[in-house]
């Protein structure tokens, strides 16, 4: 049996019936199309063939019906996966202004690795002019949405002026003041060494993120940029996380490691407001 033979036309397909501006926008990457074959070219569920459908989207595209032109290339891409459908359809997207679905077709295209490197090279080209304005379109909106009102702080209650009497200290609580105290060191000591541990490995986390910015800044091609920037916004995420746990029970195990000690003393300590024709402050007041 012979193969059938197949042929590349120019596929500025959607290009031939415009004018010359907008031709140069247009479609211009080569599709496969059949030629005459020794058996009938497969159809699709409603009797179309590849070639019936892609010439039916070229119709609506020169009627500016863009979204049934990507329907109608959808199903020849459906009938026969030539990847140069997926760059039509992304042109078409963006001649649309769906910059969103322009972006994924040409992801599309560019992962196939059937196509050339030309071809590839032009979509990237693409794909990287309609990134840049998503990330321009995001920071205007950014800047366009309205604040949110801070809520209005309560005004502070009157503190009172002088000292105040501390609190007292009942007899016969000091045994279970001091078992509370054994209690909170082993805690206090295993937390700080967690939290020390945690705060390490943001270091080391760290450290990497900034071993991927560096890659990112040296890549030579947009899949390593957009690997190497994954990566390092990965580990900063987690630098980030690591050192606030790690800062959290360092502080806390620190606190249960000083609050023992600061209880050993049987005087009652106290932290008052101190006013004075010469002094303005706080002070601690001891009652025995």
């Amino acid at each position: 049996m012979k193969k059938p033979i197949v042929t590349l036309v120019a596929a500025a397909f959607l290009a031939s019936s415009m004018p010359a501006r907008s031709a140069a926008a247009a479609v211009y990457v080569p599709i496969a199309v059949r030629a005459a074959l020794a058996q009938p070219p497969p159809t699709d569920a409603s009797g179309e063939t590849f070639e019936s459908l892609a010439e039916q989207a070229r119709a609506k595209y020169r009627e500016k019906d863009y979204a049934a032109a990507v329907a109608l290339f959808e199903r020849a891409y459906a009938l026969q996966p030539d990847p140069a459908i997926l760059f039509n359809i992304g042109r078409i997207q963006e001649q649309a202004n769906n910059v969103d679905a322009a972006i994924a077709y040409y992801q599309k295209f560019i992962a196939d690795e059937s196509v050339d490197i030309g071809l590839r090279d032009t979509a990237l080209q693409r794909l990287a002019t309609l990134e840049k304005i998503v990330e321009i379109r995001e920071k205007e909106e950014a800047k366009s949405k309205p604040k949110q009102p801070e809520p209005a702080k309560q005004p502070e209650a009157d503190q009172p002026v002088g000292p105040q009497p501390g609190p007292q200290s009942p007899p016969g609580d000091d045994k279970s003041a001091q078992n509370k105290a054994k209690l909170l060191r082993p805690i206090g000591y295993t937390m700080f060494g967690v939290g020390a541990a945690l705060l390490i490995g943001g270091g080391v986390a760290g450290g990497l993120a900034k071993g991927q910015e560096n890659k990112f800044e040296a890549a030579e091609t947009l899949d390593d940029q957009r690997e190497a920037g994954q990566k390092g916004k990965s580990l900063a995420a987690t630098a980030d996380g690591l050192f606030i746990a790690g800062g959290v029970l360092a502080v806390v195990g620190m606190v249960l490691l000083l609050v023992p000690k600061a209880r050993k003393s049987k005087a009652v300590q106290a932290m008052q407001p101190k006013v004075s024709p010469s002094q303005l402050g706080l002070g601690y007041v001891y009652r025995f």
